[in-house]
């Protein structure tokens, strides 16, 4: 009961809510099909939204061959795309970020033919379901539109509450607060407002003429495509908008509670729309119930999904490296980082501590309190199990 009066209070604080249009793209016989299905049993996620929808290029029944029940109920949310969603990865353009040095374009990850810097070539998939969104016009009833991925987990209430009181503009939401090539629009969530999106539509040939399809993408793309047809950039500070792993690092697999990302940015715990990943339903049930947000299935509904929905896919989970975690209580207490060690050694180590200390405050400092976060999960799937 507290939880739902928080969230009525935050409401009335951020103003009033606004309603949201959420659609994903699924690949077929992927881990993606199984998470949906549990997401639609329970009615969370994407289906907390106003209205949705599901771009494929195969039907509802065959999508979802494996899940009848789920078939009939998304029947006519499912769209069909003549396209195949397999993609294929191209080289990234060169950039640097101060916060990750592994992204050093001096690095050998950037050079020669063995260059793993890449990305998804999926701008054209992406042009193929944005067609098919203007096609059917569902985005039109809708204050904003919310391209998802399938392992974001969504929190539509308080996303909306986000985003009351918002003036009535073509705009679409920054997500980003860095990026090594300058791209504040990141994937898991691309939300634009109804009327970003009647100009996208208006407009989308000059981007798709203009702008290499093959180069980056299709969050690039969007991003360079928006600002191109002068869609306002919503700054990433106005709206909290995603907690991601690629951005924060190990915390954003772990944390969906309050939290601060970034001591150096924010001054207090934050809050956020959408976390990012969570590739099977154990792990995203987990994330949706740390929010905090009212609509919390029981143990034995959980169970059920998470059976439904199949293992999902593996991703990285590992610990804190000691360093990390010595960094983490230096700079939690602003203990200067002196030593009185002789000549080279000393010198090694503030710069060992230097190194890490940027991505240590953005992607570490939100790990406080992460055994907890761990308990937190081993409790809850012990309690579903």
């Amino acid at each position: 009961m507290w939880r739902l009066i928080l969230s009525m209070l935050a409401t009335l604080v951020t103003g009033q809510k606004v309603s949201l249009y959420c659609f994903t793209c699924a690949t077929p016989d992927t881990y993606e099909v199984g998470m949906i299905a549990g997401m639609a049993k329970l009615g969370l996620g994407m289906f907390e939204c106003d209205g949705y929808d599901i771009i494929s290029n195969v039907s509802a029944d065959v999508l979802f061959k494996d899940y009848p029940e789920v078939a009939a109920k998304l029947k006519d949310h499912v769209h069909v795309i003549d396209m195949n969603l397999y993609v294929k990865k191209v080289k990234g353009p060169v950039g640097h970020d101060i916060s990750s040095p592994a992204t050093d374009p001096n690095s050998p990850l950037y050079q020669g033919k063995d260059a793993t810097m890449e990305h998804l070539a999926n701008t054209p998939v992406f042009k193929e379901v944005w067609s098919k969104i203007f096609k059917l016009g569902n985005f039109g009833k809708y204050d904003y539109t919310a391209k998802l991925d399938i392992d974001a987990v969504i929190v539509p209430a308080r996303l909306s509450g986000m985003l009351g009181g918002r003036p009535d503009t073509a705009e679409y939401f920054q997500n980003a607060y860095h990026d090594m090539y300058g791209n504040f629009l990141h994937g898991p969530i691309e939300l634009i407002s109804k009327k970003g999106v009647y100009a996208f539509r208006d407009a989308r040939h000059i981007c798709f003429d203009k702008i290499d399809q093959m180069a980056f993408g299709e969050d690039f793309f969007a991003k360079q495509c928006w600002d191109m047809i002068q869609i306002h950039p919503v700054p990433t500070m106005e709206i909290r908008l995603l907690y991601d792993d690629y951005e924060w690092g190990l915390s954003a697999k772990h944390r969906c509670d309050a939290l601060n990302p970034d001591p150096m940015v924010f001054k207090t715990q934050q809050y956020f729309g959408v976390y990012h990943p969570r590739k099977s339903m154990t792990t995203w049930l987990q994330c949706r119930e740390q929010t905090g947000v009212p609509g919390i299935p029981s143990k034995a509904e959980m169970k059920a999904a998470i059976k439904l929905a199949g293992p999902g896919k593996p991703y990285d989970m590992k610990p804190l490296k000691k360093y990390e975690e010595i960094a983490l209580v230096l700079q939690h207490h602003s203990v200067p980082v002196i030593f009185c060690a002789a000549g080279l050694l000393t010198m090694a180590f503030a710069v060992l501590v230097s190194k890490h200390r940027i991505r240590s405050n953005r992607a570490i400092m939100a790990t406080a309190g992460l055994e907890a976060g761990h308990s937190m999960e081993d409790g809850l799937v012990a309690e579903i199990e």
